[in-house]
């Protein structure tokens, strides 16, 4: 079948559907009825085996994949309301991405005046932006380290120890950083409605350790990283990044402290993001 405003679907999918820009959506600089990204309409078994494929497949065909988790049927229909051009990803520097979501977060935590919820100011960093963590170090191939994440993922248990089901999308992006973006993908909408916050410090993670997004769900994000931080001090620098692009995953993930949370980075090919 042919997609007039949308590239060619390779070879061997199996049976999916073109999800388009919803005119009820908040459709930003996307034009309302355009094509988003391809899904397939039920989970496959050879999840991550596909990823790869397709991946590789990517410079020709232009279409970035991703394993989009399964809940239910109809999880995916209504999560892709915040489509952007490139222009707006282009527009946004990463540096200033994180920045900006830092800011953003220090000024939600400051309590409103009925508000008697204390905020644990003293386990959880606060101040001006600490700026970028510095570039990991180590020779081990993005890719090759994201294609064996997608292998793991196809395995993957969830936190009640069922088998992880998946569906593939496939999203006209040069990466998976913009592809974010580009498709609309709401998932850190409980934190952030500008999803271009998320992808540049992706792009800006790709650049200093390797990371390449794998994974999704309707609030949740897997990205392999293959030049993760090798000691504290460095976890400690790439642990305020996480805690601005997510701090539901220190504040809920069963972490004490920051160093605690920093301590669990070092050395670990994954990082997994979930906004409550």
């Amino acid at each position: 079948m042919t997609h007039t405003d949308f590239p060619a679907l390779p070879d061997r999918l199996p049976p999916g559907q073109l999800l388009r820009a919803a005119d009820h959506g908040q459709n930003r600089t996307a034009p309302r009825g355009k094509a988003l990204l391809w899904m397939s309409d039920a989970p496959v078994d050879d999840a991550g085996e596909a990823w790869t494929r397709l991946r590789q497949e990517h410079e020709q065909s232009g279409l970035y994949p991703v394993l989009l988790e399964h809940d239910d049927d109809r999880a995916w229909d209504d999560r892709w309301s915040f489509p952007e051009t490139i222009d707006v990803l282009d527009a946004t520097d990463p540096e200033t991405a994180l920045r900006t979501l830092w800011d953003q977060l220090q000024a939600d935590r400051e309590p409103e005046e009925d508000d008697d919820e204390e905020i644990p100011e003293d386990e959880w960093p606060s101040g001006p932006w600490p700026g970028l963590a510095s570039p990991g170090t180590g020779d081990g191939s993005p890719l090759a380290m994201a294609d064996q994440y997608a292998a793991h993922l196809q395995d993957d248990v969830d936190f009640h120890g069922r088998p992880r089901r998946w569906r593939l999308g496939l999203i006209p992006a040069r990466d998976g950083a913009s592809a974010l973006t580009l498709a609309g993908w709401d998932g850190p909408c409980n934190h952030t409605n500008d999803t271009e916050l998320i992808s540049a410090a992706l792009t800006s993670w790709g650049d200093r350790f390797g990371a390449h997004v794998v994974g999704l769900g309707t609030d949740k994000l897997w990205l392999s990283v293959a030049h993760p931080p090798q000691d504290l001090a460095h976890a400690l620098a790439v642990s305020l990044e996480h805690f601005a692009f997510c701090p539901d995953n220190l504040w809920q993930g069963g972490y004490d402290t920051i160093d605690q949370y920093a301590a669990a980075l070092i050395g670990i090919n994954a990082w997994v993001f979930w906004w409550d």
